[in-house]
């Protein structure tokens, strides 16, 4: 095997990261070219969203210019007083109604012509909603009846006419109209209508008719405000000749709008009422916009147009010219009205019905609401649009967001609101993610191959270089993990000269030196650990040695001893140094083993005082009993003391007992304290005492628990407090000792 020096070896490696930032590069141009392309396509999307809805609002004011300016055209109002005259003049007229009814071209033309497009829903509810006698039944019934019979006869009942006025002019400008359904506007002049309606509908009519054809709008009509009568309509449906308050359509949305409009205090006033549901156009969606006629300030009734959904789709759809609007095969534009349903078509059902019902069988979408889209052959009102896009959109925000639309589909989504009145809509322009994306797809493949071609290579070079890297570098990694885990290993043979031979030595080299340091800092390590367990208890030295920054708790309960060797000031001028420092480790180290033997935490000795706490760090139902034996266990070393070295030293020994803050001062040189009021009270207990008396408070007295001998000393003025009751600690009796 050729010998290389890791020179050699790293230029490999080299090569490895060349590679490896060739495909960086291309990851990144990647990346970025799809950043662009996805702020591109939104921006077309935007800029086709914000066209949309400019041009709708164009054909909206359009719409309103046009009905402010027929509904104060003088030939209008005209139209309007004649009408509603006429119409008034034969509902006056007398004549049996029964007679009317039972004409049989009306009946005939109900029966034949309305019932049989009408959903069985529709029949239902209109048969539950006849207000009188039905009329024969229709066409082709049993003359036995029956219940469906009836129920035919019911609902025709409740869609006729209620009216003499209506009765006559159905039978005269619909069932009598030589003209087929869907041309009954062709009539002009009605050969069998001898009354004044006939005359006023010869004049006016053609000119309504002119308008309606130029303008495309669906139906024109006229109703008087007294009545709410639909006195005149160009297209002569069902609704012709109906009352808007009263007959059958009163609960529809063209009934809303003539309500709107009827209510207004002056001319000009316009109102819009959304897409719904239309009868008598067979369901068809339908939206009127309706503004008052008046005439010298009186208001005589109210002018309707039937907009057409087919000029607002026209405009959503772009006439069905998606790809060459930038739409590519996936992309649309559309509307949403506030019950989140289409306002406009959906492509996708523009250009394959059954798929589209079948893709959405698939998708679980409502039977019922599959069943409308393929009864009325279309997606408006029939099509939810419960997406981000919808829902931001009539909450009256703009934006951009690649969503989830309606088909469950990735897209890239453009939206925006667009108001009239008091309703919103929102304009959605969106194109399928995949095919937004799809030129970066073609990138990514490339992408793909070349990582591919790379990446044999890579592994080809890699497979020879890691084997001469990594041998020697694993032996140095398995002797490394030996010893971070504190074991030792044998020296590593070196097998090479170049620089991994150079590592293995060095190596071996700090193994044999970090096991030297090892010793050192353990030896170290212990002498720290036994110096900080003589500064501080044990669980605050481990918290300190586990690099808890700052160590200060709170203690509800504990009980603080103070005790102060009286005259030792004066005795330490008249004492040698060495011997006043003999005498007191002496004398405290009794009273440290006394604390240790009775759970009683030693925090501090400053000169001749000694400070010392129970109940705390650990909780300790029993601190006052405990500080209590201390207290008598420190007078009884200390006249142990005396006896042994002929002194006469005497001391005052305080106690208090109640809530404390305990922590760790200082960063180099650590102090573990006590801080709070019970504290000073402790410390006024042992200043204001009596020399080889233990003197403690009343809240110290409270939390005894043993029944030691306290006598009560009486009031004290203690400074910053007040007056508080002390006693003194004397003794336990032997029975309970």
């Amino acid at each position: 095997m050729p010998h290389f020096n890791l020179a050699t070896k790293s230029s490999l490696f080299l090569l490895l990261i060349c590679l490896s930032t060739s495909l960086t590069v291309g990851w990144i141009s990647y990346i970025n070219s799809k950043a662009a392309l996805e702020a591109q396509t939104f921006d077309r999307l935007t800029a086709l969203q914000t066209a949309k809805t400019a041009e709708i609002e164009r054909y909206f004011a359009q719409i309103a210019n046009q009905i402010q300016t027929v509904a104060e055209n003088p030939n209008t109002v005209s139209a309007l007083e004649d009408f509603s005259s006429a119409y008034a003049t034969l509902n006056d007229a007398p004549g049996d109604l029964t007679a009317l009814e039972s004409k049989p071209s009306l009946r005939q033309f109900y029966g034949d012509e309305i019932l049989p497009k009408l959903p069985a829903s529709l029949l239902s509810s209109a048969s539950t909603s006849a207000t009188y006698s039905a009329p024969t039944a229709p066409s082709g019934a049993s003359a036995e009846g029956g219940a469906e019979s009836q129920q035919l006869a019911s609902a025709l009942s409740s869609l006729m006419p209620r009216q003499t006025a209506g009765l006559y002019l159905q039978q005269h400008y619909i069932a009598d109209n030589p003209h087929i359904s869907g041309e009954k506007h062709l009539l002009t002049r009605s050969s069998t209508d001898s009354s004044d309606y006939a005359e006023a509908h010869a004049v006016y009519h053609p000119v309504f008719r002119s308008f309606l054809q130029k303008f495309d709008y669906y139906d024109v009509f006229l109703v008087d405000s007294l009545n709410g009568n639909i006195v005149y309509s160009v297209f002569k449906e069902t609704d012709f000749a109906t009352s808007l308050t009263t007959g059958p359509y009163r609960h529809t949305n063209i009934a809303r709008a003539f309500s709107l409009a009827d209510q207004a205090m002056a001319p000009g006033a316009v109102h819009f009422v959304d897409f719904e549901p239309y009868q008598p156009s067979f369901q068809a969606p339908a939206a009127f916009i309706a503004s008052p006629v008046f005439k010298n300030d009186v208001q005589l009734g109210v002018l309707i147009f039937q907009i057409p959904v087919d000029r607002i789709n026209d405009v959503m759809t772009s006439s069905g010219q998606w790809s060459e609007h930038g739409l590519g095969n996936s992309g649309e534009t559309y509307l949403v009205g506030p019950d989140f349903t289409m306002r406009s078509a959906s492509r996708f059902f523009i250009e394959d019905p059954a798929g589209y019902l079948t893709a959405l069988d698939n998708l679980g979408y409502p039977e019922d609401k599959l069943a409308r889209l393929a009864r009325y052959n279309t997606s408006i009102l029939n099509q939810t649009i419960n997406t981000d896009a919808a829902l931001e959109a009539l909450g009256g925000q703009r934006g951009t967001k690649i969503i989830e639309d309606y088909r469950e589909v990735d897209v890239l989504s453009s939206y925006g609101p667009i108001d009239f009145g008091l309703d919103r809509w929102a304009v959605i322009a969106e194109i399928d993610a995949s095919e937004a994306f799809a030129p970066v797809a073609s990138l990514q493949r490339t992408i793909t191959l070349w990582t591919l071609s790379i990446a044999a290579l890579v592994i080809f070079l890699g497979i020879w270089t890691v084997r001469q890297i990594t041998q020697p570098v694993i032996a140095l990694t398995e002797a490394a993990k030996v010893v971070g885990a504190g074991g030792n290993v044998e020296p590593l043979k070196q097998q090479s000269s170049d620089e991994i031979g150079e590592l293995t030595n060095q190596f071996n080299q700090m193994v044999d030196n970090l096991h030297q340091q090892q010793i050192t800092i353990d030896r170290q390590t212990n002498e720290n650990n036994e110096l900080l367990l003589n500064v501080l208890p044990e669980p605050i030295a481990n918290r300190l040695k586990n690099s808890e920054a700052k160590i200060a708790d709170a203690f509800p309960s504990v009980s603080v001893l103070f005790a102060d060797i009286v005259g030792f000031t004066e005795m330490s001028r008249a004492v040698p140094p060495i011997t006043i420092l003999r005498m007191l480790d002496d004398l405290f180290g009794a009273f440290d083993q006394a604390a240790l033997d009775l759970g009683v935490e030693k925090i501090k000795t400053i000169g001749d005082s000694y400070m010392a706490v129970c109940g705390l760090p650990y909780a300790n139902p029993e601190h006052a009993d405990q500080v209590a034996a201390l207290s008598l266990k420190i007078l009884e070393q200390l006249q142990f003391f005396n006896k042994q070295n002929g002194t006469h030293l005497k001391m005052r020994v305080g106690a208090h007992s109640g809530a404390v803050v305990a922590g760790v001062v200082g960063s180099s040189k650590f102090i573990y304290d006590l801080w709070g009021d019970t504290v000073n009270m402790a410390s006024r207990m042992e200043s204001t005492g009596i020399p080889d008396q233990i003197q403690v408070s009343e809240a110290f007295r409270e939390h005894l628990s043993k029944p030691f001998n306290l006598d009560f000393r009486g009031e004290l003025e203690v400074k910053g407090v007040g007056t508080v009751s002390t006693y003194f600690l004397s003794d336990m009796p032997k029975e309970a000792a």
